[in-house]
């Protein structure tokens, strides 16, 4: 459903016709099944994904360990940051954890919206702050809040992917142990 993607844009700022035009023209759809990876390790980001259906997570390793620090659903925008904007091959691993549609613009088509159509800056900008918001309110997460406080948050606020995502994954990118997280009651 393109629609879901001019409507994702357009909380940021109204879309002409022109812009509409020119996007149904770049975003192309892809399904990933279960478990397949939109980008490993080591691949520069390449692709904006706006996700349709389904859900994703973006994670890193250390040491052998995963590292949870994306989990995105339906109306999220998936993209491993650094790599895609500053072109260099990224830490980060993107893997569907169901079947997930998605549809996608290039590093190049999303250049070309910018240089076409100044009105779509805007909508670059402000999802990029969003984007720098929320990762800011995550990092605050992590730092300050007390193991249920986390866990709180997240049933808050991204209750729906409760059912959803493995308890090793919430645990992850909650910054707790499987142990602790059991402890809280899940």
């Amino acid at each position: 459903m393109i629609e879901q993607v001019f409507a994702f844009l357009q909380k940021f700022y109204p879309l002409t016709d022109l812009v509409k035009a020119k996007l149904l023209s770049l975003l192309k759809t892809k399904t990933f099944k279960k478990k397949d990876y939109l980008l490993r390790e080591s691949q520069t980001s390449n692709h904006i994904y706006f996700i349709e259906k389904g859900l994703v997570r973006i994670y890193y390793t250390d040491d052998g360990t995963e590292i949870c620090s994306g989990l995105l659903s339906e109306g999220g925008m998936a993209l491993s940051v650094e790599s895609f904007f500053n072109r260099v091959p990224g830490y980060e691993f993107i893997q569907a954890l169901e079947e997930t549609t998605v549809w996608y613009l290039t590093y190049d088509e999303l250049e070309s919206l910018y240089k076409d159509f100044i009105e779509f800056n805007v909508v670059g900008r402000k999802l990029i702050t969003e984007h720098y918001v929320q990762s800011e309110r995550r990092n605050y997460l992590l730092r300050k809040l007390k193991a249920r406080d986390k866990y709180e948050w997240f049933k808050a606020n991204l209750d729906d992917l409760l059912a959803r995502v493995p308890r090793k994954d919430i645990a992850s990118y909650l910054g707790l142990t499987l142990e602790t997280l059991s402890r809280l009651g899940y």
